[in-house]
């Protein structure tokens, strides 16, 4: 299994950790270390669909309190779980 992190959800990240950064740099680097392992999980064999069905036809949501990972699962490529966004629950 392979996860796939698109640009769009890689500068998702990085926002996040520079929004948190800014009142406390320990707490915006743990943030983004909480979801990159659920991530890093998600690659795991039998894991792939952990996260609840997506509002997204064909997506996958992962909470990462507050945030929210949407993924998808392509069974047609080896396992690849790409992650479309990750963004702040509502």
């Amino acid at each position: 299994m392979r996860v796939l992190i698109r640009p769009e959800a890689d500068a998702d990240l990085d926002s996040i950790f520079e929004w948190i950064a800014k009142d406390n740099p320990r707490a915006a680097t743990d943030t983004i270390r909480r979801i990159r392992a659920k991530l890093d999980l998600l690659a795991t064999a039998g894991f792939a669909e952990i996260g609840r069905r997506g509002r997204d036809p064909g997506t996958r949501e992962l909470i990462v309190s507050p945030y929210v990972v949407v993924y998808e699962v392509h069974k047609g490529a080896p396992g690849n779980c790409g992650s479309r966004r990750v963004s702040r629950c509502p």
